[in-house]
C-alpha cells in the first residue's frame, strides 16, 4: 500500500470515532515531540465537523487532561489554560480553512494573528528586551547550578533583543505545520485536493508588503530583527510550497523530500540555510510568481 493509502486509513479511523479524537487531542497534548499529533486532531475535526462538535471534543480532552495533570503532579491550571488557548487556535485555523476551502487563507491568518500577538506582548511588556535578559539570565543561572555554565559563551542582550520574534516564529511555523498535517488528514478523509492547495499557497501583497516594510526600516537602524524572524519563518512555507510545485511540475522521484528532512536533522547549521532558502524563494515567489513564471516554459 502507498503512503497516501496508509494515510488515508489512519486519518479515516482516527475521524471515525470521537473518543480516539479525544484521546489523541488530550493524552499527546503535554508530551514534549508529539504535541504536533494533538494540534492535526483538533484542525482535522474542526475541518470535517465544524466548529461546535470540536468544541465538544475539546471539552471533553480538557477533562482527560485535568485528570492526567493530577495524577503526575502538574500544575492543572497551567496546563489546563495553555491547553484551551492552543486548542482555540487550532480550531479556529481548522474552521476556517473547512469552510473556506482555502488552505492558503488559514496560512494567512496564522501569520496575522501571531503578528498581532506579538503586538500585543510588546504592548504589555515595558521593556521586552530587559523582560527577556531576565529570562535568560535566571535560565543560565539554573544551568550553571547543573554544571552547565554557558552564560559566559554568549550575548544576552543580543539574544534578548531577538526573543520576542523566535518565541513568537516558532508559534506560528507549529501551528502552520499543525495546520498542514491536519489539512492533509482531513483531505485524505474527504479524498480532496491537499496537494494542490498546497502547491498553491500563497501570503499575498498584503503580509508581503508588510515584510517589505520591516526589512526597510531595519536597514534604516530600527531594531526589527525579531519581526523578520516572523516573516522568515512565514514565507518559509511558501518557499516550500513553491518547491513541491516544482517537483510536481517536473516529475521529481518521489521522496525527494526525505532527504531534505534529513539532512538538516543532522546538521543544525544546514537547517537555517535551508529555512533561509526556502523564506527567500518563498518571498521572490510572493512578488514575482515563479510558478507562474515557470508556467509558461
Amino acid at each position: 500500500m502507498d503512503q497516501l493509502g496508509i494515510v488515508a486509513r489512519f486519518a479515516t479511523w482516527l475521524a471515525a470515532n470521537r473518543l480516539r479524537r479525544v484521546v489523541f487531542i488530550a493524552a499527546f497534548f503535554p508530551i514534549i515531540g508529539l504535541g504536533l499529533l494533538s494540534a492535526a486532531t483538533v484542525v482535522m475535526d474542526a475541518q470535517l465537523r465544524g466548529p461546535r462538535d470540536t468544541a465538544q471534543d475539546c471539552l471533553m480532552a480538557l477533562a482527560i487532561l485535568a485528570g492526567i495533570a493530577l495524577l503526575t503532579g502538574s500544575d492543572v491550571m497551567l496546563l489546563g489554560v495553555s491547553a484551551a488557548l492552543s486548542w482555540l487556535l487550532w480550531l479556529l485555523l481548522g474552521s476556517l480553512a473547512g469552510r473556506a476551502g482555502s488552505l492558503t487563507l488559514a496560512v494567512q491568518a496564522a501569520v496575522l494573528l501571531a503578528l498581532v500577538g506579538m503586538a500585543v506582548f510588546i504592548g504589555l511588556v515595558d521593556d521586552p528586551v530587559a523582560y527577556w535578559s531576565e529570562m535568560l539570565e535566571t535560565a543560565y543561572a539554573n544551568f550553571a547550578e547543573q554544571g552547565f555554565d554557558v552564560s559566559g559563551e554568549v550575548d544576552v542582550a543580543a539574544q534578548a533583543a531577538l526573543m520576542s520574534g523566535v518565541v513568537v516564529a516558532g508559534s506560528l511555523t507549529s501551528s502552520i505545520v499543525a495546520l498542514l498535517l491536519g489539512s492533509s488528514w482531513a483531505s485524505a478523509v474527504q479524498g480532496g485536493s491537499y496537494g494542490e492547495q498546497f502547491r498553491s499557497l500563497r501570503l499575498g501583497y498584503f503580509i508581503g508588503g508588510l515584510a517589505a516594510l520591516a526589512g526597510l526600516a531595519s536597514i534604516f537602524g530600527l531594531q526589527l530583527s525579531g519581526l523578520l524572524l516572523v516573516f522568515g519563518a512565514a514565507f518559509m512555507f511558501q518557499g516550500m510550497a513553491v518547491t513541491a510545485w516544482w517537483s510536481h511540475r517536473r516529475n521529481w522521484p518521489r521522496g525527494w523530500w526525505v532527504g531534505l528532512c534529513i539532512l538538516p536533522a543532522l546538521l543544525v547549521d544546514l537547517a537555517v540555510v535551508i529555512g533561509v532558502l526556502f523564506a527567500a524563494i518563498g518571498f521572490i515567489d510572493n512578488w514575482y510568481g515563479l510558478r507562474r513564471s515557470f508556467d509558461r516554459t
